[in-house]
């Protein structure tokens, strides 16, 4: 998602990427941007550390506690500000017109841009995936600097404003997202044109887990109706209480065909930032099934391209209903629309940034540097 922002803004801007990153000190050219590595990473235990720190303190109920915070704010921010140092002389050289920092848990290049620009414009792509960390008070100064903050969905955009009131303007980008028309050349082998379901989940075989067993309930419920279950560990096509079990789906193209064929599809473990693989199913007007609590009833909500459900009963009625061919295919119609409007233009996902950073449309061009 970094990468798309970058690459939109310089349809507009001239931008140089700055990260802790890599071996040694460098910079190179990067497709439309130019990336400086500062050559210090970050430690990913010192980032666990910090995320084990926010859930924990979050969960004792002392979030509003100034004494507690203080000394947990020590902990939150050790090893994860110095790796930034190097690139407070480099914005100096470079003179930026606008900074964008990206994740609302990067203090460490705020305090690499205050350090000498303190007065410069700063855009906060947040990155909200959490709600706890999102509204952890350690990080209401990150919200608090930038002129404007940028959510993936109106979900984030919602849960931001609920706990940053008073920060600036919060703007929903969306993501630049297109079909892949050569998942409609042929249907996967295993599960064919069946008009099947098709399952998303984790682990087979992971003991008493709550997805394994939604898996098992729709197999059993619909033994008719072809079920195709996509485990991260292998791939199972049931169908009349037998099983053809094959490699696990890893290749994006390969999950875009399961997607593309399916009659629904039902994500049990929707990713927590936007829910992309709801989206991708979306724009193939196939419909969605995923859970009440996740970033993916969005799409399925805003759209009515899906439905939500909160307990197995649920899950099973969605299914049954998008089954019946009325309820699919104007469900498909719906959601396909909703996914191309919202996610389905490049064009319209530029000027988005560019609007939410204070520049310019792709129209104009301009000589600004990000």
């Amino acid at each position: 998602m970094t990468r798309q922002v970058a690459g939109a803004l310089a349809v507009v801007a001239e931008v140089h990427v700055i990260t802790p990153e890599g071996a040694t000190t460098r910079t190179s050219l990067d497709s439309v941007f130019t990336l400086h590595h500062l050559g210090s990473p970050i430690d990913r235990s010192a980032e666990l550390r910090r995320d084990l720190l926010v859930e924990a303190v979050s969960d004792t109920g002392h979030v509003d506690d100034p004494v507690v915070l203080d000394e947990v704010g020590k902990l939150l921010d050790q090893d994860l500000i110095d790796p930034w140092l190097a690139a407070s002389d480099l914005l100096v050289g470079l003179r930026p017109d606008l900074a964008v920092i990206v994740g609302h848990q990067n203090l460490g290049a705020r305090a690499a841009i205050d350090r000498h620009l303190p007065d410069l414009p700063v855009t906060l792509m947040a990155l909200g995936t959490s709600s706890v960390s999102v509204g952890f008070p350690h990080f209401a100064e990150m919200f608090a600097r930038a002129h404007s903050v940028l959510a993936v969905t109106d979900s984030e955009r919602r849960s931001i404003l609920d706990h940053h009131a008073g920060t600036g303007a919060v703007h929903r980008i969306g993501a630049p997202l297109a079909a892949n028309a050569s998942a409609l050349s042929e249907p996967n082998t295993w599960v064919g044109d069946t008009g099947y379901v098709l399952v998303l989940t984790g682990v087979q075989n992971h003991g008493e887990h709550h997805e394994n067993e939604l898996s098992r309930l729709l197999r059993l419920r619909f033994p008719d109706t072809p079920v195709g279950i996509s485990h991260t560990d292998a791939f199972c096509a049931w169908h009349g209480g037998r099983v053809n079990e094959g490699w696990p789906i890893e290749r994006s193209s390969d999950l875009a065909r399961l997607m593309a064929w399916a009659r629904v599809t039902v994500d049990l473990r929707p990713g927590t930032f936007f829910a992309r693989r709801c989206v991708d199913s979306l724009l193939y007007g196939t419909p969605i099934v995923v859970p009440h609590d996740s970033r993916a009833r969005e799409h399925a909500e805003r759209g009515w391209g899906g439905l939500w459900f909160e307990s197995p009963g649920e899950l099973i009625w969605c299914v049954e209903a998008l089954l019946e061919p009325s309820a699919h295919d104007t469900f498909g119609a719906q959601g396909r629309s909703y996914a191309e409007d919202e996610y389905g233009s490049t064009d319209r996902f530029i000027d988005r940034v560019a609007g939410a950073c204070g520049l310019p449309s792709a129209a104009a061009t301009v000589g600004a540097t990000a």
